[in-house]
């Protein structure tokens, strides 16, 4: 058998040839299975420069997953003092998800991925309104966020 070998090297060639296209499979295609790690994302966006009272203020919002690992679910932390009410959260323009108790949710986001969202809220009076708005993994806050005043004048 061996001295076969020695006479005829296709075989270890097959198989040095078998080993590379495995080994790179493995390179290249595994690290796209990997979910776990740590959860990390942040929000990019500007808040709106002023609202009207009685009508809604809607912010865009890019919720960035920074990190490798699933985000499920992907939710918003709304934060609001002063005079507006959020009211609902678009997730990528489809899924309109009501907001219950400053927090929003929708469906997974994987490792590396952005999608756009909507937050739309009720100007209720005027004033200055304090909102802040952070990405979370359920009700655990997981990156920076949005925040800053918005004035709301008059009807």
């Amino acid at each position: 058998m061996i001295e076969r070998l020695r006479n005829d090297k296709r075989p270890l060639i097959l198989i040095l040839i078998a080993i590379l296209v495995l080994g790179g499979f493995f390179l290249v295609v595994a690290p796209l299975f990997a979910t776990g790690g740590t959860a990390s994302a942040a929000l990019g966006g500007t808040l709106p420069s002023s609202g009207t009272a009685g009508k809604s203020v809607e912010i865009d919002v890019g919720y960035d997953n920074t990190g490798q690992s699933v985000i499920n679910p992907t939710c918003l932390l709304i934060d609001v003092t002063g005079p507006l009410q959020p009211s609902t959260v678009s997730f990528q323009g489809l899924d309109v998800v009501p907001v219950k108790n400053g927090e929003a949710c929708g469906g997974a986001l994987n490792g590396q991925e952005t999608i756009s969202m909507r937050v739309i809220m009720q100007a209720t009076g005027s004033g200055t309104a304090q909102v802040t708005l952070t990405p979370a993994k359920g009700l655990s806050g997981i990156g920076p966020g949005i925040s800053g005043s918005i004035p709301i004048s008059g009807s």
